[in-house]
């Protein structure tokens, strides 16, 4: 501890220092990257897995950025070599049908931040790896059955003093908080109902192979508690986003799982905005569900998805946003509703994914299952300098 305590006296010491040497600036910026790379090397990792997929990649980016021990990972070494080259972190090669590789990976690591989907078939290799070496989970899926799995694993995490915590991006950082400040506003609510509209931006290959995943098991709702299976589309309605209005189509999105774990309102359903079109294609596919199941299908469409670019551009992500719309009732019949507006939605992930991994890096976390607002509280949202309210509930 004093070795420790002395190291970081110098460090801090010859940082200030620097400046006054009157030492050339290339010199100067030299000294600063020893020293950073000192800094980092003392602290606990925080492991970005799926690094170079298109949200791990802006995840990394930011990393970079930052004076935290980073390690970048995922099963291509070609990829990794080039990212790890490139933002100047380190990385180690993981399958995560390797039990070893994942035991290495993180062994030194605080906290992982996973990000390689579709998550349904990735979460649980994770989580168990997390559980053997003492690291918290995240991740930032948005499918309904991992936040339900996950839930189940609640003692496994709390016994062991960590904390799991999916959905740290836009799936479901901005709803779960919307959730609980309407849950906040009226305490006896029975139903909530949330919709989300994108102002630009588009969606990544990750989050179209997820998609496809989901392609022929129609929607999802939670109906007194119980999540239950309805027709996809099965319900849409008209809403005023305050900016825009639209036509919106309920989706099985996360917070089904997530909002009531976080506010124990028993009915919930979600929207997205969606074109007259969009609706169409969306209620035909119910007709169509046994082909959409077939795997030479589902192929044949990752095939096209992976002629598409990765995802939204950088001016796309910045120029873009997303307006989130909420509704809570109660037995009265008495209605709050809110709206609020922020980052675009894959904008958003990387730098939520990230604040939140820097709040649990320095302990900040609850044991066990967590949603996003239940540790943070519905204000966490508007940590991000892009959000703001168009109507307060």
């Amino acid at each position: 501890m004093v070795d420790m305590f002395l190291s970081n006296k110098l460090n801090q010491y010859y940082l200030k220092m620097i400046p006054m040497l009157g030492l050339c600036k290339d010199f100067n910026g030299f000294l600063e990257k020893v020293f950073l790379r000192l800094k980092r090397k003392k602290m606990p990792q925080i492991v970005v897995y799926g690094s170079y997929g298109f949200t791990g990649n802006l995840i990394a980016e930011i990393a970079s950025k930052s004076d935290k021990n980073v390690l970048l990972s995922g099963r291509d070494p070609l990829k990794l070599q080039e990212q790890g080259a490139r933002l100047k972190l380190n990385t180690r090669v993981a399958a995560l049908d390797s039990g070893q590789d994942l035991d290495a990976l993180l062994k030194d690591a605080s906290v992982v931040i996973h990000c390689a989907g579709p998550f349904v078939h990735t979460w649980k290799p994770m989580a168990d790896a997390c559980l053997r070496n003492g690291c918290h989970y995240l991740d930032i899926t948005g499918e309904v059955s991992v936040f339900e799995s996950l839930k189940k694993m609640d003692d496994a995490f709390g016994l062991r003093g960590l904390m799991a915590m999916p959905g740290v991006g836009f799936d479901v950082v901005p709803t779960d908080c919307m959730a609980a400040l309407l849950k906040k506003e009226q305490p006896d609510a029975t139903h909530l109902e949330m919709a989300f509209m994108g102002l630009g931006g588009g969606v990544s290959r990750g989050t179209a192979k997820t998609m496809i995943e989901n392609l022929g098991k129609g929607g999802l709702v939670r109906q007194e508690g119980v999540l239950k299976r309805v027709r996809t589309a099965h319900k849409t309605r008209r809403i005023d986003f305050i900016e825009k209005r639209s036509q919106v189509v309920t989706i099985p999105w996360g917070d089904l799982s997530t909002a009531f774990t976080s506010t124990g309102i028993p009915n919930v359903t979600v929207y997205m905005s969606a074109t007259k079109s969009m609706i169409r294609s969306m209620r035909l596919s119910n007709y169509l569900a046994p082909l959409l199941r077939m795997g030479i299908v589902r192929k044949r469409l990752e095939k096209t998805i992976n002629q598409r670019q990765p995802g939204p551009d950088k001016r796309s992500r910045e120029n873009g946003a997303a307006l989130i719309w909420g509704e809570v009732r109660n037995d009265s019949g008495e209605i709050k509703r809110a709206v609020f507006k922020t980052a675009e939605g894959y904008r958003l992930t990387a730098e939520m994914a990230w604040s939140i991994a820097g709040k649990v890096q320095s302990g900040f976390l609850k044991e066990g299952y967590q949603t996003p607002s239940s540790v943070y509280g519905g204000d966490l949202i508007f940590e991000h300098p892009d959000t703001g309210w168009l109507e307060k509930p």
